[in-house]
Protein backbone atom coordinates (compact mmCIF):
# COMPACT_ATOMS: atom_id res chain seq x y z
CA UNK A 1 0.00 0.00 0.00
CA UNK A 2 1.32 3.48 -0.78
CA UNK A 3 1.65 6.50 1.47
CA UNK A 4 -1.20 8.28 -0.34
CA UNK A 5 -3.57 5.38 0.36
CA UNK A 6 -2.68 5.21 4.01
CA UNK A 7 -2.31 1.84 5.49
CA UNK A 8 -2.54 -0.54 8.24
CA UNK A 9 -2.40 0.77 11.69
CA UNK A 10 -0.42 3.55 13.21
CA UNK A 11 -0.31 7.28 12.71
CA UNK A 12 2.90 6.95 10.74
CA UNK A 13 1.06 5.02 8.01
CA UNK A 14 -1.57 7.70 7.44
CA UNK A 15 -1.37 10.01 4.49
CA UNK A 16 -0.78 13.61 5.50
CA UNK A 17 -1.45 16.89 3.76
CA UNK A 18 1.59 18.62 2.27
CA UNK A 19 1.76 22.12 0.84
CA UNK A 20 3.36 23.12 -2.41
CA UNK A 21 3.83 26.66 -3.65
CA UNK A 22 3.23 27.47 -7.29
CA UNK A 23 1.58 30.11 -9.42
CA UNK A 24 -2.14 29.81 -10.26
CA UNK A 25 -1.12 29.20 -13.88
CA UNK A 26 1.14 26.29 -12.91
CA UNK A 27 -1.51 24.84 -10.59
CA UNK A 28 -4.06 24.97 -13.42
CA UNK A 29 -1.59 23.29 -15.80
CA UNK A 30 -0.80 20.54 -13.27
CA UNK A 31 -4.52 20.00 -12.60
CA UNK A 32 -5.20 19.72 -16.35
CA UNK A 33 -2.40 17.20 -16.85
CA UNK A 34 -3.58 15.18 -13.84
CA UNK A 35 -7.09 15.07 -15.28
CA UNK A 36 -5.73 13.99 -18.68
CA UNK A 37 -3.80 11.19 -16.93
CA UNK A 38 -6.97 10.14 -15.07
CA UNK A 39 -5.40 10.91 -11.71
CA UNK A 40 -6.14 13.13 -8.75
CA UNK A 41 -3.95 16.20 -8.31
CA UNK A 42 -2.18 14.61 -5.32
CA UNK A 43 -1.58 11.24 -6.96
CA UNK A 44 -0.27 12.99 -10.10
CA UNK A 45 2.16 15.11 -8.06
CA UNK A 46 3.40 12.01 -6.21
CA UNK A 47 3.78 10.06 -9.46
CA UNK A 48 5.77 12.93 -11.01
CA UNK A 49 7.96 13.34 -7.94
CA UNK A 50 8.69 9.62 -7.58
CA UNK A 51 8.93 8.74 -11.26
CA UNK A 52 12.11 6.78 -11.84
CA UNK A 53 12.90 6.59 -8.12
CA UNK A 54 12.18 2.87 -8.03
CA UNK A 55 12.43 0.96 -11.29
CA UNK A 56 10.34 -1.91 -9.87
CA UNK A 57 7.48 0.37 -8.84
CA UNK A 58 4.66 -0.14 -11.34
CA UNK A 59 2.10 1.99 -9.53
CA UNK A 60 0.49 4.39 -11.96
CA UNK A 61 1.16 5.29 -15.58
CA UNK A 62 4.56 6.10 -17.08
CA UNK A 63 4.88 9.81 -17.56
CA UNK A 64 7.75 9.79 -20.10
CA UNK A 65 8.81 7.81 -23.15
CA UNK A 66 11.30 4.97 -22.93
CA UNK A 67 14.66 5.38 -24.65
CA UNK A 68 13.47 3.19 -27.54
CA UNK A 69 10.25 5.20 -27.90
CA UNK A 70 12.24 8.44 -27.87
CA UNK A 71 14.58 7.10 -30.58
CA UNK A 72 11.65 5.98 -32.74
CA UNK A 73 9.95 9.35 -32.30
CA UNK A 74 13.15 11.20 -33.22
CA UNK A 75 13.63 9.04 -36.35
CA UNK A 76 10.05 9.71 -37.48
CA UNK A 77 10.31 13.43 -36.84
CA UNK A 78 13.60 13.50 -38.79
CA UNK A 79 11.88 11.70 -41.70
CA UNK A 80 9.01 14.20 -41.65
CA UNK A 81 11.54 17.03 -41.62
CA UNK A 82 13.35 15.60 -44.67
CA UNK A 83 10.01 15.25 -46.51
CA UNK A 84 9.08 18.81 -45.59
CA UNK A 85 12.44 20.13 -46.83
CA UNK A 86 12.04 18.22 -50.11
CA UNK A 87 8.53 19.60 -50.66
CA UNK A 88 9.62 23.17 -49.97
CA UNK A 89 12.87 23.10 -51.96
CA UNK A 90 12.93 24.69 -55.39
CA UNK A 91 12.90 22.36 -58.37
CA UNK A 92 16.06 22.66 -60.50
CA UNK A 93 15.80 25.33 -63.17
CA UNK A 94 12.51 26.73 -61.82
CA UNK A 95 11.35 29.17 -59.21
CA UNK A 96 8.70 26.77 -57.94
CA UNK A 97 8.85 24.33 -55.06
CA UNK A 98 7.88 20.68 -55.32
CA UNK A 99 4.80 21.49 -53.22
CA UNK A 100 3.88 24.31 -55.59
CA UNK A 101 4.27 21.94 -58.56
CA UNK A 102 2.01 19.37 -56.87
CA UNK A 103 -0.63 22.03 -56.17
CA UNK A 104 -0.45 23.11 -59.83
CA UNK A 105 -0.88 19.51 -61.04
CA UNK A 106 -3.90 19.01 -58.75
CA UNK A 107 -5.54 22.21 -60.01
CA UNK A 108 -4.91 21.14 -63.61
CA UNK A 109 -6.36 17.66 -63.01
CA UNK A 110 -9.45 19.15 -61.34
CA UNK A 111 -9.86 21.65 -64.16
CA UNK A 112 -9.63 18.92 -66.81
CA UNK A 113 -12.13 16.82 -64.85
CA UNK A 114 -14.59 19.73 -64.84
CA UNK A 115 -14.04 20.35 -68.57
CA UNK A 116 -14.52 16.66 -69.43
CA UNK A 117 -17.72 16.15 -67.45
CA UNK A 118 -19.14 19.60 -67.95
CA UNK A 119 -20.68 19.65 -64.45
CA UNK A 120 -17.69 19.57 -62.11
CA UNK A 121 -18.16 15.98 -60.95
Amino acid sequence: MTAIEGGGGGKRDLARARSIYCSPENRALIARRAKEAGMSFSRFMIACALHGADENDEEGPRLILSEDEQRQLLERVALLNRCNEALLSRLPGTGISALGALAFLIREAQSRSVDASGDGS
